[in-house]
């Protein structure tokens, strides 16, 4: 993320004085969800050889950063944005083997980062939290450290690479293209002092970089198959650095998880698309509980876009921020990135979820006390779909105070 710079729902996000009755609508009917014709993305997803993975989330840390730094065009009201940082545990189980996608915070980052990182983090004034390493979680659950096979970054930022050096030499870790070739990612400080990865990280185990070729793409993103038997796949997603890779886990025959990292930090950077307009009223609200029966009408959101404020495009499907170039090494590949991610978000056989998406934190389940495999049994995709949205609120009370 930084760049220049208890119950399966126990991370609930700080609580809102409540004023829903000002801006949802309680009823207990069907809404009419959508009224624009949804566009139908061109989405070819590969075909099953027979087997699957298990996806559990870890709630690995948190910050908390001014969105003036994340993204462009910042909607009043919306100052700060809250960051946890999510681990992914992939299990094979017809394979025996475990992989890790991220680590999220290390607990150690006082003590271990670079000086180039915390020269950042001080930039960023990013507020740091995180009470147990992904290390020490498996360990309460009686997972053997040992028992995980490799760890993947989906990048080498601080709030995703954590501290591989609690795992043995026999877990290899798994970076992105250009990784070794990069003066700030290899070697790692203390040897080389302008790295913004820690040595130890890297010392005594397997360190894979990956090759994508042209053999194989999905969605548009040159893709390895990490199993070597079609139910995990990592995808070569430039744009936010330079070794940055998103993965797609098969959690059922025809149903996907899809690992976005870094291609995002907000919802509103790749919401709402033509693929996935703004409904016409969103149910449950934003504003409410993810259990709630409350619809929001859509319209609620249109003064507030900046596709509206500019009159430059729809509002209805157009995201409500832009990638900003402070956070992305390379913007138009970002920018490609996120369109690509796109299709995959209004597919309904996948579930998008990004690194830091503080949105789900009270919709899915986290580990140890559930995981992400059956998803589509659930409404947790359709219920989080729009609860970025209750980060606008201060913006759209002001606009109703005044009568617009």
């Amino acid at each position: 993320m930084l760049n220049p710079g208890s119950s399966s729902r126990a991370f609930e996000p700080a609580g809102l004085t409540d004023h829903s009755e000002h801006i949802c609508l309680n009823s207990g009917s069907s809404p009419d969800t959508q009224t624009l014709t949804m566009s139908s993305p061109s989405l070819t997803l590969p075909i099953s050889k027979g087997s699957t993975v298990r996806v559990s989330l870890i709630h690995a840390g948190r910050t908390t950063v001014p969105t003036a730094f994340l993204v462009q065009k910042q909607i009043p009201g919306h100052d700060l944005i809250d960051i946890p940082c999510y681990s992914f545990l992939i299990e094979n189980e017809q394979l025996g083997k475990k992989v890790l996608y991220d680590l999220g915070i290390m607990k150690a980052w006082k003590e271990k980062q670079p000086p180039a990182i915390m020269e950042r983090i001080k930039f960023a004034k990013a507020v740091m939290d995180i009470t147990h390493d992904v290390a020490d979680q498996l360990i309460a659950a009686s997972v053997p450290l040992s028992s995980i096979n490799s760890i993947i970054w989906s990048h080498h930022h601080m709030d995703h690479n954590g501290d591989p050096s609690l795992w043995p030499k026999s877990t290899s870790l798994v970076v992105g293209p250009g990784f070794k070739s990069n003066p700030h990612t290899y070697p790692g400080f203390p040897n080389n002092p302008d790295s913004v990865v820690c040595q130890d990280a890297l010392e005594g185990r397997d360190l894979i970089e990956l090759e994508f070729c042209d053999t194989l793409e999905i969605g548009g993103f040159k893709a390895v198959d990490f199993f070597g038997d079609g139910s995990f796949y990592l995808l070569h997603a430039s744009g936010h650095t330079h070794d940055h890779i998103c993965g797609l886990a098969r959690t059922s025959e025809n149903k996907f998880i899809f690992m976005g990292g870094d291609t995002a930090h907000h919802g509103g950077e790749f919401r709402p698309t033509r693929f996935l307009p703004l409904p016409e009223y969103i149910t449950p609200s934003p504003f409410e509980a993810p259990n709630s029966r409350a619809i929001c009408p859509g319209a609620f959101f249109e003064p507030i876009h900046p596709s509206f404020v500019t009159s430059s495009g729809n509002y209805r499907t157009t995201p409500f921020y832009e990638l900003s170039p402070m956070m992305n090494d390379f913007l138009p590949d970002a920018q490609a990135t996120v369109s690509k991610m796109q299709l995959f978000d209004a597919s309904p056989d996948v579930f998008v979820v990004i690194a830091h998406d503080a949105s789900l934190l009270d919709v899915l389940p986290f580990y140890p006390k559930g995981e992400l495999t059956g998803w589509e049994k659930t409404e947790d995709k359709i219920v989080g779909r729009w609860r970025f949205l209750k980060d606008f609120r201060k913006a759209v009370e002001v606009l109703k105070a005044e009568g617009t």
